[in-house]
């Protein structure tokens, strides 16, 4: 089994020895595994609790019992998101990584606006719950219980860099939150008769789950690199679109102050542009006679050596500048030259 040297993000101030992730394919599927594991086990639980937690609050007229449980349907619909993400070829896909992550966000705002709205018209109408000792049973069970799923999820997303994975770990945590919230309204209700405490939990359930969703859908949290990127076994087994690899991004090799002097020169050339012209894929600039050769030889061979992607072309005799890039996905690149060169390209 051999290992495969992943890259790790590197920061703006350069370390002497970056730190480099590594895992296996063989690995990589048996973490796919777990996560599929741990996640059916969520559903069985979330299915359990929903079906209880919405009887029981329907009986006790309870909102907070209620939206708890629409928000064990909504966290079992995530888990089947992921059992889906992590089965057959979509286990090596981007594509599958960036619909979970997205599917997963949506569940929270599913929740929110029901659990508001019916928390608000408790407290407006001062609706008093009854008194649920099935209820609260339901709380202490997610408060010990769901923690023991969370934290196991978000370490296995940290490992695969699946920000779907983590966002359904996050999705459990916030319901031992929830829960332990839960808890508090219910016994507040019971012992004392707070009944304010039961919408006023409801409405903390829709603000988090707000939150949590946001968050979610940025894919914010999760702090590794996927291990997908540049292993080379991401297109193994792809059989439609969905499991096509990410495009490679185009990057330069230069430092901060190496890209500083870079833009310097093209600045420089770019007071002897005559006129320029482009395309989706090249750009062609005709400079003055009373350019300085030997700066746009010396900008064009620091180009070839950080940037080898770039085709570039320069005519002496006809002072005639050509620098192409492979792929339209690498203009941006290209614009980055043009924009430094203070061209205004007619296409």
């Amino acid at each position: 089994m051999s290992p495969v040297d992943l890259p790790v993000p590197r920061s703006s101030t350069p370390a002497a020895a970056p730190p480099v992730a590594s895992i296996s394919r063989e690995r990589y599927e048996q973490l796919a595994w777990r996560v599929r594991l741990l996640s059916w086990l969520s559903l069985g639980w979330m299915t359990i609790e929903g079906a209880v937690a919405i009887t029981a609050g329907i009986v006790a007229s309870s909102i907070a019992l209620v939206g708890f449980g629409l928000d064990s349907v909504i966290e079992g619909v995530a888990s089947v998101v992921i059992i889906w993400r992590f089965t057959g070829h979509r286990v090596f896909s981007h594509a599958a990584e960036e619909r979970a992550q997205k599917l997963v966000a949506a569940q929270f705002f599913l929740l929110a606006p029901y659990v508001g709205f019916e928390s608000v018209k408790a407290l407006i109408d001062a609706e008093h719950a009854a008194v649920s000792v099935v209820g609260i049973a339901l709380a202490v069970g997610s408060v010990v219980f769901m923690p023991m799923l969370g934290i196991a999820k978000e370490r296995l997303a940290d490992q695969l860099g699946s920000a779907a994975t983590k966002g359904e770990g996050r999705q459990n945590m916030l319901c031992a939150y929830l829960a332990g919230a839960l808890l508090v309204g219910l016994l507040g209700n019971a012992l004392v008769g707070a009944w304010w405490l039961d919408p006023m939990v409801g409405l903390l359930i829709a603000a988090v789950a707000v939150r949590e969703g946001v968050e979610a859908w940025r894919g914010e949290g999760c702090c590794v690199t996927s291990p997908l990127d540049a292993t080379g076994f991401a297109e193994d087994g792809c059989e439609d679109e969905c499991c096509a690899p990410a495009a490679l991004v185009p990057a330069c090799s230069l430092d901060g102050n190496g890209m500083v002097a870079q833009g310097a020169r093209y600045s420089e050339i770019g007071q002897s542009v005559l006129h320029s012209e482009r395309s989706p894929r090249s750009l062609t600039v005709a400079l003055s006679p009373s350019v300085d050769l030997a700066l746009v030889e010396e900008t064009l061979r620091v180009e070839r050596r950080c940037c080898e992607f770039f085709d570039l072309d320069f005519d002496p005799d006809r002072r005639l500048l050509t620098i192409a890039v492979p792929t339209e996905e690498m203009a941006p690149a290209l614009e980055a030259i043009s924009s430094a060169l203070g061209t205004q390209p007619t296409h």
